[in-house]
């Protein structure tokens, strides 16, 4: 009869260890919360780090951009990154007459995907390799170019909203980004400003 008494307790025990245990389990999913970015230009091993709070580009630059996180995320599944460079060129319409050609915005745009929790390396700052075509335009005067960054986020659990515009003052860190989510998933949208000198 104690025999039984005692596999009735240690079971009993062990019942309510589950149940506490699967109470406390954490089931809402939420997008990353981000500092800021950083940038270097060239190519490896000969990157060279430049400063993000006055970006300056030359035209030819290969530019890797990093958004770092503040917070990362948690229960996320698929993920999709935009990294958007937009600039001006020539529309060289005709090569003989130079009068001919006109002055025209382009949006290089870069895409990658992932599985955020899924793989080792989801999860690490997402980083874009961008490239300023050789015949990029100098600004004019009050003309700003930029890069623009997208994440794109599908939740495994249930999200949870989070707050927007968490934007960090750091000199180590250059534009912003800020974070949004819903019940079934996330992103972010974020800036970060360029000048392309005589």
């Amino acid at each position: 009869m104690k025999n039984s008494n005692l596999k009735l307790t240690l079971m009993c025990g062990l019942l309510a260890l589950v149940a506490f245990s699967c109470s406390e389990s954490d089931h809402t999913s939420y997008c990353p919360t981000w500092l800021g970015f950083t940038y270097t230009t060239g190519d490896y091993p000969n990157y060279v780090t430049g400063n993000p709070k006055n970006m300056v580009l030359t035209p030819g630059d290969s530019i890797h951009v990093t958004a770092h996180q503040k917070e990362r995320g948690h229960l996320i599944n698929r993920t999709e990154y935009t990294w958007t460079i937009c600039y001006d060129t020539l529309d060289t319409k005709n090569n003989d007459d130079p009068d001919d050609d006109v002055r025209v915005h382009v949006d290089s745009v870069y895409n990658t995907r992932t599985n955020y929790d899924g793989y080792i390396d989801g999860a690490d700052d997402p980083v874009g390799h961008l490239h300023l075509h050789k015949n990029a335009l100098p600004n004019q005067a009050g003309q700003r170019y930029y890069i623009r960054f997208v994440a794109r986020y599908d939740y495994s659990g249930q999200g949870i909203t989070i707050e927007t515009g968490n934007v960090v003052d750091n000199a180590s860190y250059g534009g912003y980004i800020n974070p949004s989510s819903g019940a079934i998933g996330g992103g972010a949208a974020g800036y970060l400003y360029f000048t392309v000198p005589e």
